[in-house]
Order: C-alpha cells, then sequence, then structure tokens
C-alpha cells in the first residue's frame, strides 16, 4: 500500500471541521443546493462536538484496470487534533499510526517500519489536509449531493450521499463521497474514486465519540524483531 493512501484513510476525518462556506455548494440545480448545504451543516454539527472516535471498519478495493476486488477489515481511532490509527486486521496489510507530528507505515508481513514527520512532506500535508482542513477544504471542492448511480451504489438506509470534487485535478483522486446519517450528520461511510476509476469504499461499524482516548494510543513503539526506516 503506498504512502499516499493515507489521502484514502484521512477522508472521514475531513468532516471533523468541515464548514459549509458560502459558494462551496453547486449553484445548480437549487434542489441540490439546499439539500447538500443542510448535509454539510448536519456533518458540521456532529463533529464539532466530537473530540475523538473510534470503531470499526470494512474496506473495499475495487481496481478499475485490472477488475479485481480486495476486502480488509480492521479498527479505527481518530482524535484531535491530527491523531488517527488504522489498524488492520491482516498482517498482509499495514497499519497506520499518525500522532500528529509523525507518521508510522507498519509492514507486519515483512516486520518493516517506515516513519516520517508529517510537517514539510506533500503527501502527508495532503492527507492531515482532508483529516484537519477546514475551510481549506472547501475552498478546494465543489459540493453536491451525489449523481444518481454513485448514489443508489453506495446508498445506506437512512442516510444521504454527497459528492466532492477537486476545483483543480488531482493525481491522487477524482472524486469523494460521504456517506452521512440523517439523524446524527455522522459519516457511516465514504469512498475515494482514483483517476482511472479505482474504488476504496470505506464502511464504520460501531462507532463510539468522545471516551476519552489517550493520547499515547497513537503514538507507536517499535517493537523488537522489527526495522525502522525514517523516510
Amino acid at each position: 500500500m503506498s504512502l499516499s493512501f493515507a489521502l484514502s484513510l484521512g477522508l472521514l476525518c475531513s468532516s471533523i471541521e468541515l464548514i459549509a462556506a458560502p459558494g462551496a455548494v453547486e449553484s445548480a440545480p437549487a434542489a441540490d443546493k439546499t439539500s447538500a448545504s443542510a448535509v454539510l451543516a448536519s456533518v458540521q454539527a456532529f463533529y464539532d462536538g466530537t473530540v475523538d472516535l473510534s470503531g470499526g471498519f470494512k474496506q473495499t478495493y475495487v481496481h478499475q484496470v485490472y477488475g479485481t476486488r480486495t476486502v480488509s477489515h480492521g479498527l479505527l481511532k481518530l482524535r484531535k487534533p491530527g491523531m488517527m490509527v488504522w489498524d488492520y486486521t491482516s498482517a498482509a496489510d499495514p497499519d497506520f499510526y499518525v500522532d500528529g507530528q509523525k507518521l508510522w507505515v507498519v509492514e507486519h508481513d515483512t516486520r518493516q517500519v517506515v516513519s516520517q514527520k508529517v510537517d514539510g512532506n506533500s503527501n502527508l500535508a495532503g492527507a492531515m489536509k482532508f483529516l484537519f482542513g477546514g475551510q481549506k477544504l472547501i475552498k478546494d471542492f465543489k459540493v453536491r449531493m451525489a449523481p444518481e448511480k454513485p448514489a443508489q451504489t453506495y446508498a445506506m438506509p437512512g442516510h444521504k450521499v454527497i459528492e466532492l470534487k477537486p476545483k483543480e485535478q488531482n493525481p491522487h483522486y477524482k472524486t469523494l463521497l460521504l456517506v452521512v446519517d440523517d439523524a446524527t450528520g455522522r459519516v457511516d461511510s465514504f469512498v475515494v474514486r482514483s483517476q482511472d476509476n479505482s474504488t476504496n469504499h470505506f464502511v464504520l461499524t460501531d462507532v463510539t465519540i468522545n471516551k476519552g482516548l489517550d493520547v499515547k494510543d497513537f503514538k507507536y513503539k517499535v517493537p523488537k524483531g522489527y526495522v525502522e526506516t525514517k523516510a
């Protein structure tokens, strides 16, 4: 898994500080503007009161070119500001730890750890923008209700699907989808579509918030027998 995949992993967290700034929602049609604005407002309200979040996830990666489909599972932890853990169940999948200042990518099958500072790295800076970008995120994206086909594909009962499209072409992704719970404004699923139309679809389960996650849970200590490489 490439380091730039952190862009996908960070998508959910973008909603933590997502702000529906003026002009952020596409103007046509009018009905979409009202609906998209309402969804964004509900997301904002939910995550304004969220300090930390944890739960399980299911990831389905579909490679458009090769026609392959890979399903992975794991546990997720998030904490403001700028901390996250993606702990995959399978040893074949690398785990990600970010304590706000440093990233560790842990490859259990090869017993290697790649670490680097968040600051000064373009890929990590992009991921952090998704994580805690706030108004900057909205300035960089057009937001609307998702078109009919992806809305039906990723639909969940009692949810709405909104689409975020970068205003400038990005090499990592074409569009981003958030599947938002009508009752709470919580993002329960998200999809990253790459330039070749491959998709990374994450579904969150058993989500809990504000349980007092400790800062030390987001720091990774390299175990004996693993080799750490600093990028």
